[in-house]
C-alpha cells in the first residue's frame, strides 16, 4: 500500500457566522467588550463540497489504490472558513486572539481524533501483525500530538521503509499538516496585526498573498528536488490554506454574472473529479500541479456565493444527501482508512474488491455517524460557562490515557523482541541455505528465525554505521570491513540488493586475513550509466553518485568489484545496457567485476505473510518462472576476461517455487531484501565460488 494523501477538513469549526469574544488592545484603555464579526448567509454547498472531497478520498483509497487530490480541496475549504474568519477578525478588531483560536480548534478536532486513536491503540494488538507493532506505536504517538506528517516525511525518504505495509494511522499526516498550517498562519496574522496595528483588508490580503507566494515557490522547488519529503512538508502546504483565506477575503469584491457563476462552478467540479484520474497525485503534488484541485475548489466557493442559480453547481452540492455526508465528513475521513487496513489485514488481501469495499464504506459511514452524533456534537460546542482550562485539562487527560495504553503495548512489544533476539541461529536448528540442497537434517517444529518482531532489523551493518547513501543523496559514502592492514580489497557497490550480500561476504572472507571489504552503496541506485525506475530527482542523484563511484573505483583499483548483474524491469528479468556500459569502463581500467544474479522480487510482504499464514502456506511462495527467467540474462553478455558471473538462484528457489522460509530461516525481511541471517548461511557456498578469484588475486600480487 503506497503512500496515502488525505484528510479533510474542519467541518465548520468557525463558520462565516462565528462570533468571537475578544479582549481589547492593551493600549485603548477600554473595558472588555464582545464584538461580532459580520455574518454571511449559510452555504450548504460548502458541506456538499466537503462531501465530494471525502467521497473521492475514500473511493480512491478503497477501490482505486491512488490519491485523489481530495485532501487539497479540504485544505482550501479550511483556509476559506478559518483563515478567512481570522482575516475578518483582524480587520474588524485589529487583533487575533490566538488562545481563543487554538482552544476552539482543539475542541473541534481533538475529541473525534483522539477517540479514533484510542480505539486503534486498544484494539490493534489483537489484530495487527506483530511485525507492524513498532511502527504503529510510533505513528500512534506522532498522530496524537499532530506530527505524523513529519514522521512519514522521514520514512518517505527511507528506501526500505517505503516498502512497509500502510499503518492504520497514515492518514493522520494531513490532519497534522492542517493543524500546523492553521496555527502558523494564525500566529503570523497575530504578529502582523501587532506590527501593522490597524490593518485594513488590503493589508491582510497582502500578508496572505505574500505567504501564498513564498510557500508555493518553496513547494514547487521542494517537489522538484525531493517530492517524497515535500508531500508531507507543512511548509510546502501552507499556501493552500492561504489561498482559501485569500478567496474568502476577496469574495465581496468579485462580481460575476449568473452565466459566469454557472459555468465556473461546473468547470471547478469537473476539475476536482478529474484530478485523480488524469494526474498521479502522489508523485507530483504538492507543487504547481496542486493548483489544479485548489483553484477548482476556490472557483466553486466563489461561484456558489450569491443568490441561488437554477442550474448552478451549488444546487447539486446543496442537495440533502451531500450535505448529510458533508456533515460527517471529518469523522468519515478519520474512520475509513483504519477500517480499510483492518479489513485488508484480516482478509490478507492487497485490495478490498467490490463487495469488500462496500462493506468497508458502510462500516465507515456508520462509525462516522455515531462519532459525529456522540463525540463531535457533544464536545465541539462549549457548554454554558465552560472555560479554556477545561479544554486544556481534557486534552492532557486524553493524551495521558493514550500514552498509558501505548506504554503497556510498547512494553509487551519489547519483551517479545528481546525473546526473539535471544534466539540463536545455530546450524543444527537453522541450517538455512544448506537445507535447500537436502544435505541438512532438522526439525521444523521450532520458531522461524528471525521472528516477526526483529525481521525488519535483520539487515546489513552499513545501515547502522551510516555509510549507505539515501535516496536523495549523491555523496559517496563508504565503510570498511576486515583487517585495516589487509592488502586486498573487494569493493561492494550498487543498491540495496548489493548491500544484502554483505553479511555473506563478511563470513566468506573471514578466513582470508589479507582481504577486506569496502562498501559504496546507495538506495535504489545500481552500478549503471542509466539509472532506472525512480523519480527524476532520484535519477539525477543516482547519476551523480555513479560518476563519483566510477572515478573512485578507477583511481583506487580494488582487486574485485562485487555487484549485481540482473534486474527485473516491467516484469522481465534482464541485464540492462547501463550495467554493461559501466562494466566495460571498469574492465578497460583493468578491474575485475564479480556480478551476481539478483534475488527474486515478491509482490507482497514476506514476513507478514509468514506470520499470518504460516511458513508452509502457498500464499507466501511464488512460482519461480514468475520472478526469474529460465536462463540467466547474463548468458547473452559477450565474454570478457575481467567479467565473472555468479548465480545462487538455486539457493533461493527450488525447481518450481521460491519459498519464504528455508531451513527454518526467514529468507526476506520485506518484499525482496534478504535477511542477514539467511545470507550468512549462504557464506560457505559463496566462499567456494569466490575462491578462484580470491586466490587468483593473491597469486597475481605475489
Amino acid at each position: 500500500m503506497a503512500r496515502i494523501g488525505t484528510v479533510e477538513g474542519l467541518r465548520g469549526l468557525f463558520s462565516a457566522r462565528t462570533s468571537f469574544l475578544l479582549r481589547p488592545r492593551p493600549d485603548d484603555g477600554t473595558a472588555v467588550v464582545a464584538r461580532k464579526i459580520p455574518a454571511t448567509a449559510r452555504r450548504d454547498d460548502i458541506q456538499g463540497l466537503r462531501a465530494i472531497g471525502v467521497f473521492l478520498v475514500a473511493v480512491y483509497h478503497i477501490w482505486v489504490g491512488r490519491v485523489s487530490g481530495g485532501v487539497d480541496v479540504f485544505f482550501i475549504v479550511s483556509g476559506y472558513l478559518l483563515i478567512g474568519s481570522l482575516g475578518r477578525q483582524a480587520e474588524s478588531t485589529h487583533r487575533v486572539d490566538l488562545v481563543v483560536f487554538a482552544t476552539r480548534l482543539a475542541r473541534r478536532l481533538l475529541p473525534a481524533s483522539l477517540s479514533v486513536i484510542a480505539i486503534i491503540a486498544i484494539s490493534a494488538p489483537f489484530w495487527l501483525p506483530k511485525m507492524r507493532w513498532e511502527t504503529v506505536i510510533h505513528q500512534l504517538a506522532a498522530s496524537a500530538v499532530y506530527v505524523e506528517n513529519w514522521y512519514l516525511a522521514e520514512a518517505a525518504i527511507d528506501y526500505l521503509a517505503r516498502d512497509q505495509v500502510g499503518s492504520p494511522l497514515q492518514h493522520y499526516w494531513a490532519l497534522s499538516a492542517q493543524v500546523q498550517s492553521l496555527l502558523i498562519l494564525a500566529a503570523g496574522l497575530a504578529a502582523f496585526t501587532l506590527i501593522r496595528r490597524r490593518p485594513s483588508r488590503t493589508d491582510i490580503l497582502a500578508f496572505l498573498m505574500s505567504v501564498f507566494a513564498l510557500s508555493l515557490a518553496y513547494s514547487i522547488y521542494s517537489t522538484a528536488t525531493n517530492q517524497t519529503f515535500a508531500y508531507f512538508d507543512t511548509f510546502a502546504r501552507i499556501w493552500e490554506f492561504a489561498l482559501g483565506g485569500i478567496t474568502a477575503l476577496l469574495l465581496p469584491k468579485i462580481k460575476l454574472t449568473p452565466m459566469q457563476r454557472t459555468i465556473g462552478g461546473w468547470v471547478g467540479l469537473a476539475a476536482i473529479l478529474s484530478c485523480g484520474i488524469l494526474l498521479e497525485v502522489s508523485t507530483v503534488f504538492p507543487g504547481y500541479a496542486a493548483l489544479w484541485p485548489t483553484l477548482a475548489a476556490a472557483a466553486i466557493l466563489v461561484c456558489g456565493d450569491g443568490p441561488p442559480l437554477r442550474f448552478g453547481v451549488a444546487r447539486l452540492l446543496g442537495a440533502r444527501p451531500l450535505t448529510w455526508l458533508g456533515g460527517i465528513s471529518y469523522s468519515l475521513y478519520l474512520w475509513h482508512w483504519p477500517i480499510l487496513v483492518f479489513y485488508l489485514t484480516l482478509s490478507y488481501q492487497t485490495s478490498a474488491g467490490v463487495v469488500g469495499g462496500i462493506v468497508v464504506m458502510l462500516v465507515s459511514v456508520l462509525l462516522s455517524y455515531l462519532t459525529t452524533q456522540f463525540v463531535e456534537a457533544r464536545f465541539s460546542t462549549p457548554r454554558q460557562g465552560e472555560r479554556k482550562l477545561r479544554t486544556v485539562f481534557g486534552t492532557a487527560g486524553a493524551l495521558a490515557a493514550i500514552g498509558a495504553v501505548l506504554s503497556i503495548w510498547n512494553a509487551q512489544a519489547g519483551r517479545l523482541m528481546a525473546e526473539e533476539r535471544l534466539r540463536i541461529a545455530d546450524v543444527e536448528h537453522y541450517p538455512g541455505a544448506a537445507a535447500i540442497t537436502g544435505h541438512a537434517v532438522f526439525s521444523s517444529d521450532i520458531p522461524v528465525n528471525p521472528g516477526p518482531m526483529t525481521a525488519r532489523w535483520d539487515d546489513a551493518d552499513v545501515y547502522r554505521q551510516g555509510c549507505h547513501q539515501s535516496l536523495p543523496g549523491d555523496t559517496l559514502l563508504s565503510c570498511s570491513f576486515g583487517p585495516k592492514d589487509a592488502t586486498h580489497v573487494l569493493a561492494l557497490v550498487g543498491g540495496s540488493h548489493s548491500v544484502h550480500w554483505l553479511p555473506a561476504l563478511q563470513s566468506a572472507l573471514g578466513r582470508y586475513p589479507d582481504w577486506r571489504i569496502v562498501t559504496y552503496t546507495k538506495s535504489s541506485c545500481v552500478l549503471s550509466s542509466r539509472p532506472t525506475s525512480e523519480a527524476p530527482e532520484y535519477q539525477r542523484a543516482c547519476t551523480r553518485w555513479n560518476e563519483r563511484l566510477m572515478a573512485r573505483l578507477v583511481t583506487d583499483k580494488p582487486d574485485l568489484v562485487f555487484t549485481t548483474s540482473t534486474r527485473v524491469v516491467d516484469g522481465i528479468e534482464e541485464t540492462p545496457v547501463g550495467y554493461r556500459e559501466q562494466w566495460q569502463t571498469l574492465a578497460a581500467a583493468g578491474l575485475h567485476i564479480i556480478a551476481v544474479r539478483d534475488t527474486p522480487w515478491f509482490g507482497f510482504d514476506i514476513p507478514e505473510c509468514v506470520e499470518i499464514n504460516g511458513r508452509f502456506s502457498p500464499k507466501c511462495a511464488v512460482q519461480r518462472d514468475r520472478v526469474l527467467s529460465p536462463v540467466s540474462p547474463t548468458s547473452a553478455v559477450p565474454p570478457d576476461d575481467h567479467l565473472h558471473f555468479l548465480d545462487f538462484t538455486d539457493f533461493f528457489c527450488t525447481g518450481q517455487t521460491c519459498p519464504p522460509v528455508i531451513g527454518n530461516v526467514l529468507v526476506y525481511y520485506d518484499k525482496h531484501h534478504v535477511t542477514a541471517t539467511y545470507m550468512r548461511t549462504l557464506s560457505t557456498e559463496l566462499r567456494t565460488q569466490l575462491a578462484p578469484f580470491i586466490d587468483g588475486a593473491s597469486l597475481a600480487q605475489k
